[in-house]
């Protein structure tokens, strides 16, 4: 190791948790490397500026998931959706998370949106659902309201990169197209990172950087595979879950929706499973239906309605040698996702819907479970190794099946508070 390290952290990741450690560290005046394995163009509502973004990861035979690998990562292509953090099984674990989350909420346009802000077809399905007697509520969006005028915007949802670019305006040193091979390890201890720099479509450089400490925050799909090559035991023995579901989609005749914010509302049912509103913006509803060569659909966004099927499945599957994932889903679980697609098939029809389709099954949620506190990393978030410290969705505990965007960044920012002496 070099006499002096070059950064007082490495932080492996710009997505949620990792923008959050780099802002709240640059604001001390800490020397920050905060590596991003994708871009840093704008995001825009585009198919060219998806495409760039997006990076599909199968999970199983017929099962994939998608992450954005960009500046700010995944929050480039989430919904805003909010579920709060279980306080109390963080608690348990040695980790008390309230403060950051009031704190949180304080800082970030964090509420419900008002019916003004919705289309008509997120209306007809909360009335199709409630004449039901389903408890069909709403929930909380990372949507600044101030940007939307009286209904959708793409700008007006939360992203990481802002933090970002808070981080990097402070002082911190953000390097994209940067591929971390391996953690560099001395006597027990993580002393930096070796990454790949690509800089031209045939341009690879090969950088070893040293800090006192390493953080992994590359997310749920990449992150366990990195420690687990840092020779930690364990990774992935109890399996991973992958919240699988579905979208169905119909058509309202003469009905008149318009761009908008999917997620908004939902509920649960009994065994796991839970319906929500999948009425996504006209851009993605236009790319999507005509690869399933809907195009009766395609031409009808004013008339679609869409409802979304999510279901609890256990833990099962493997991290492969090669870093990949692997997961049949069993019996229960094609079981939880047939029920769950009759009592959406039931609320489409009383909200008036004709031409039903399932859009097919796919990932509905996070991939998790192959991390745990406790067990691979302490309340300090820190591995056996020692300086190696893990901060992402992938140790979020098992009991937490929602959007984690707010946990991660309440663990992040208690993270950030635990380590910044040491730093």
């Amino acid at each position: 190791m070099k006499d002096h390290p070059e950064y007082d952290a490495i932080v492996v990741g710009s997505g949620t948790a990792g923008a959050m450690l780099a802002r709240e560290w640059s604001r001390q005046n800490k020397r920050v490397l905060l590596l991003e394995r994708g871009g840093d163009a704008p995001l825009r509502e585009s198919v060219t500026g998806f495409a760039s973004v997006i990076d599909q990861v199968k999970v199983g035979r017929k099962l994939a998931t998608v992450r954005a690998l960009t500046k700010g990562g995944s929050t480039g292509l989430y919904f805003g959706v909010v579920n709060a953090p279980p306080l109390d099984v963080f608690n348990a674990l040695g980790i008390d998370l309230a403060s950051d989350v009031d704190a949180l909420r304080r800082e970030l346009p964090i509420a419900p949106l008002p019916d003004a802000l919705l289309g008509e077809q997120a209306l007809r399905l909360r009335d199709g659902a409630v004449a039901l007697g389903h408890a069909w509520h709403k929930h909380d969006m990372l949507v600044d309201q101030s940007r939307c005028d009286g209904g959708y915007s793409h700008g007006a949802l939360w992203r990481a990169r802002s933090y970002v670019d808070d981080a990097v305006a402070q002082g911190t040193r953000l390097v994209t197209r940067a591929t971390v091979q391996r953690v560099l390890i001395e006597n027990g201890a993580a002393i930096g990172v070796e990454y790949r720099e690509r800089r031209h479509m045939f341009s690879n450089v090969v950088h070893r950087a040293y800090a006192g400490k390493v953080v992994l925050a590359a997310g749920e799909l990449a992150t366990p595979a990195l420690l687990r090559a840092c020779g930690v035991d364990g990774v992935g023995r109890h399996g991973f879950y992958v919240n699988p579901g579905y979208a169905i989609y119909g058509l309202v005749p003469g009905m008149q929706g318009r761009d908008n914010f999917v997620g908004s509302m939902g509920c649960q049912l009994d065994d796991g499973i839970e319906l929500g509103d999948a009425n996504i913006c006209r851009f993605l509803y236009k790319m999507m239906m005509p690869a399933k060569l809907k195009f009766r659909h395609a031409v009808a966004y004013p008339q679609a309605i869409a409802i979304g099927v999510k279901v609890k499945d256990g833990l099962g599957g493997e991290l492969r040698a090669d870093g990949g994932l692997h997961k049949e889903l069993s019996e229960a679980d094609f079981a939880k996702l047939k029920k769950g697609e009759e009592e959406a098939l039931r609320i489409l029809r009383q909200a008036g819907a004709q031409h039903i389709f399932n859009f097919g099954l796919s990932c509905a949620g996070r991939v998790g479970g192959l991390l745990r506190i406790g067990e691979h990393v302490d309340a300090r978030m820190e591995s056996p190794v020692r300086n190696l410290h893990v901060c992402d969705g992938s140790i979020i505990p098992d009991e937490m099946r929602g959007t984690p965007t707010l946990t991660v960044l309440a663990m992040a920012r208690y993270l950030a508070r635990q380590l910044a002496p040491a730093l």
